[in-house]
């Protein structure tokens, strides 16, 4: 299934299962995929998206999905990974400290 204005792909991994894509990134860049679809036994579509941020949703059909996608990378960009914040570290409990002389 595609989308011309924002080149979503589904491709396909399993019989009901897909990656939805978004073919205007590089296939080589991770922010190409935009979520996993997973087809359940009741029809409806179980969604982990992937593009800005972790989460999940559920459709009744593939269209709502992908209108929804279409929704999704019109937000923008993804935000760039920062350096996370050190954890100051503490000398180990006294206690600690004598076992580890034995």
């Amino acid at each position: 299934m595609r989308s011309e204005d924002h080149q979503l792909w589904l491709d396909p991994l399993t019989e009901d299962t897909w990656r939805l894509c978004d073919r205007s990134a590089s296939a080589t860049d991770p922010d190409s995929v935009v979520a996993y679809v997973e087809r359940r036994r009741d029809g409806r579509y179980e969604v982990t998206w992937v593009a800005h941020g972790i989460r999940t949703g559920t459709y009744a059909t593939m269209g709502e999905l992908v209108t929804d996608a279409a929704d999704l990378i019109d937000e923008g960009p993804r935000q760039a990974w920062t350096k996370p914040v050190p954890i100051p570290h503490r000398p180990p409990p006294l206690r600690a400290a004598r076992w580890a002389t034995r």
